[in-house]
């Protein structure tokens, strides 16, 4: 950490839980952050152009399972992994910053 002062390991991690990367801005890690941040976006715009939501309800409605549930639910995961680790990590690097 580069700043004299230390950051509260609960703000970081909630910042990163409303999204991934903020507790690291908080932090000032600004690379680390917009990482996260690229990352988040890059997943959420696969996800969201995977999703056919016109074919998704119609498999709903029919109950027909969706040709592309796997790569929809791989997206998803990834995201999941993603938001985890950036709240892990942001209130791990603030909590060393107390020491």
């Amino acid at each position: 950490m580069e700043s004299g002062h230390s950051q509260s390991a609960g703000v970081a991690g909630l910042l990163s839980a409303v999204l991934p990367g903020l507790g690291q801005l908080y932090n000032r890690q600004w690379v680390k952050g917009g990482g996260f941040l690229v990352g988040l976006l890059g997943l959420g715009g696969a996800l969201v152009s995977s999703a056919d939501l016109e074919k998704l309800q119609q498999s709903a409605a029919t109950g027909v399972r969706p040709e592309n549930i796997g790569h929809l639910f791989l997206l998803s995961l990834l995201i999941l992994v993603l938001a985890v680790w950036s709240i892990v990590d942001a209130a791990r690097t603030a909590k060393q910053s107390q020491r």
